[in-house]
């Protein structure tokens, strides 16, 4: 039992408003910290306290104080700084007796640890006998405090402290705990007893004196006692009316009370019910977190909300909706990242998200040494002080976190927001999870999809272009021919030029579709594929213009892969002129390689690949970019976004002809007006077979005409 909630937490936040009035010196904080009790279970009426934690609480606060002030408490709640618990279940009884008489179901809103009954002896006289439940270990200061709060329940009423007879003990080897409480009677009914004992005996003076003196005169008599009968009653009845409309006053505060916190538990209701309705239309990632956002500003009444997602890697936690916040803030937001891999990190996102539980930070200022530099100048531009902070996961996997403050309205946060906010985390993180799979899904198709049209394509090129190659053959032969019967100077020899140096270029698209196709024959062999890029510098150097910066940034280790180079330069030229063209204007060219580990989750993400290690050929342009529309076909082939007559539109689907024939893959990551990146991956040879591959020669090598080099121990391009 010393583990079961007992005690109601208001009753140690009358302990709390006590010390911080009358004992300043004592440090709340700290005693609340000693007791294993949170500031915010302490202003949460809701909220149950277990017996090991007031028995802590009282252990350490009678040191702190010096003394035990167990019934100074429990009086204490009478005190017009801590009406509020006492008066919400007292006024409406109307009377402390019938408060007393009913402690069995008053006792319950504070205390759950014994049962109570009541007697009543007199009008200003009730017995209450206490009997701890089974299992439940009290001590003699809860007795003391017991004594406070029944003198609290008669003070209440504006009567002076009543007299408490304690005539059993359990602490004393009683079978219960027995109080006999009796005050002193209100001043209206003092009024009444003194109206109806004068009366009587007013008449029986006079009748006495009447009888046998033949004094005073009856019609006297009757009236002045007919007055002083009227006097008396009404004196009482406005004594009592003005108690009445007081304690009258005090239960409509209370039921306003109990109406807010039921308004509250409506509002959290509806947004129970709102979040349902909204995430199950919703399918999109961005759709769900804007339908949550909405309904939490409208239904739950915090002042702020951010939600913040975790990347496919789970190593940032970025920004992704919120509200309350000022333009500045946003923009905060909007440019702050959290770092997840970090071990050591204590920042309160950061191990939430972490450790998938939620944190509750009273003041930011107690935490603020946990957070770098960084952090604490983020917290400064959101002004935070007191928020919840809470993972949403789904089946433990933590997707992102939801955070929640008072900013401008002050309204303390309690426990029953963090059991609010614990219980909406994993609707939303089921919510996205499912979105997560979705357009995971939907990426898959469409990759399926693409495979398939990019197949069914080659497969049509391959043949066509087979066969038209056999046909350029003959008519280039033929025309070979024609020109050695005719004369060098005769005029047809012109024409014929013209025919052969057209066949020629039929010749190379021919090419160009056979290898986008797959059927045109390679010679792979273990190459180190950052000899095959370092080979490369002397053309690419000539291939961009004196307004690009050329960069080449090789990877320290040694990529070996089964490859035709001549390929591979086929495809890493073909990029580069991409990226030139890209950039008319200039900027800078940075081809770079690098190694990756390709797991399930980033096939999951990308809906192709298979696992393993691959090296990564990267090629970065700062140019204009390209949308989402016209990335979904720059892999076809003859697609371009060339003028008439200045491209093939084959020098991407060659690229993606020979590297799906090396059993690799290509990923293309573009932003209008930044730049595109596209990343070639080839599998990575390991064992004996890698170790026969040289090392990478020259590595020292740098500048070149047009641009720069960087050398082998340069930041590798991250795919």
């Amino acid at each position: 039992m010393e583990e079961q909630p007992l005690y109601n937490s208001k009753i140690v936040s009358i302990f709390v408003s006590l010390l911080r009035k009358k004992y300043p010196h004592v440090d709340v904080g700290e005693l609340l910290q000693y007791a294993e009790i949170s500031p915010y279970e302490v202003s949460d009426e809701g909220h149950w306290l277990t017996q090991r934690q007031v028995d802590r609480f009282h252990a350490r606060m009678t040191q702190m104080v010096g003394s035990d002030i167990s019934r100074e408490g429990g009086r204490y709640a009478a005190s017009e700084a801590a009406h509020g618990m006492m008066m919400k279940y007292t006024f409406g009884l109307i009377g402390p007796a019938n408060t007393l008489l009913a402690i069995g179901k008053c006792s319950g809103h504070f205390s759950r640890s014994a049962a109570y009954t009541a007697t009543k002896l007199a009008d200003n006289r009730v017995e209450i006998t206490a009997v701890p439940h089974q299992g439940v270990e009290e001590q003699p200061y809860q007795c003391e405090n017991r004594i406070g709060l029944f003198e609290a329940v008669v003070m209440l009423f504006n009567y002076q402290p009543p007299e408490i007879e304690h005539t059993e003990c359990i602490f004393q080897g009683g079978e219960c705990c027995r109080y006999v409480i009796s005050w002193r009677k209100t001043l209206y009914a003092s009024v009444r007893s003194a109206r109806n004992r004068f009366i009587p005996i007013a008449v029986v003076g006079y009748a006495l004196l009447q009888h046998f003196w033949q004094v005073g005169h009856l019609v006297e008599v009757v009236t002045a006692l007919a007055f002083f009968a009227l006097g008396t009653s009404y004196l009482a009845q406005r004594l009592e009316t003005r108690e009445i409309d007081t304690a009258l006053s005090q239960v409509k505060e209370s039921t306003e009370q109990v109406l807010a916190q039921m308004g509250v538990n409506y509002n959290n209701a509806r947004m129970v019910n709102e979040v349902g309705q909204a995430l199950s239309k919703q399918s999109g990632i961005d759709e769900v977190l804007e339908s949550v956002i909405r309904v939490i500003e409208k239904r739950l009444g915090y002042d702020r909300a951010v939600i913040m997602l975790a990347d496919a890697r789970k190593s940032r936690l970025t920004f992704r909706t919120g509200y309350g916040y000022t333009d500045a803030q946003r923009d905060a937001l909007l440019n702050a990242s959290f770092d997840l891999t970090s071990p050591d990190a204590q920042g309160v996102f950061v191990t939430c998200f972490r450790d998938n539980q939620i944190r509750f930070v009273s003041d930011f200022a107690e935490v603020a040494h946990l957070h770098t530099p960084r952090s604490l100048v983020f917290s400064q531009e959101l002004e935070a002080r007191s928020f919840i902070c809470c993972p949403i996961a789904c089946d433990g996997e933590v997707l992102g976190i939801l955070a929640v403050d008072n900013k401008q309205s002050q309204r303390p946060l309690m426990q029953s927001d963090l059991s609010l906010l614990a219980g909406i985390a994993p609707v939303i993180g089921m919510s996205l999870r499912n979105a997560i799979y979705l357009e995971r899904e939907r990426r898959m198709s469409e990759q399926i999809r693409q495979s398939q049209k990019m197949e069914s394509v080659g497969v049509l090129a391959g043949g066509i272009a087979h066969d038209f190659n056999n046909l350029l053959t003959g008519m280039m032969g033929f025309v070979a021919l024609a020109q050695m019967k005719l004369k060098r100077d005769d005029p047809a020899q012109e024409y014929l030029e013209q025919v052969l140096s057209a066949a020629e270029r039929a010749a190379e698209l021919t090419q160009g579709l056979l290898a986008f196709s797959r059927k045109q024959v390679n010679h792979p062999e273990p190459v180190n594929l950052n000899q095959v890029v370092g080979n490369l510098r002397r053309l690419l150097s000539r291939l961009v213009t004196s307004k690009i910066t050329l960069r080449i940034e090789l990877s320290p280790e040694k990529l070996a892969v089964v490859a035709d180079s001549g390929q591979i330069d086929q495809v890493i030229t073909n990029l580069v002129n991409n990226a030139r063209d890209a950039m008319p204007d200039g900027g800078t060219l940075t081809i770079g390689t690098s190694l990756m580990e390709m797991n399930e989750e980033w096939i999951d993400l990308r809906g192709y690949g298979r696992p393993g290690r691959y090296a990564v050929v990267s090629v970065t342009d700062t140019g204009t970019g390209i949308d989402e529309a016209t990335k979904a076909h720059v892999l076809d082939p003859f697609f371009t976004t060339k003028e008439v007559g200045k491209g093939s539109g084959l020098g991407l689907a060659i690229v993606y002809g020979i590297v799906k024939q090396h059993e690799g893959y290509v990923e293309i990551d573009s932003t209008p007006g930044i730049g595109t990146t596209l990343n070639v991956y080839l599998p990575l040879l390991t064992g004996a077979a890698a170790a026969g591959v040289p090392e990478l020669r020259d590595p020292d090598a740098s500048a070149q005409s047009g641009g720069s080099f960087s050398s082998p121990g340069s930041r590798p391009i991250s795919p």
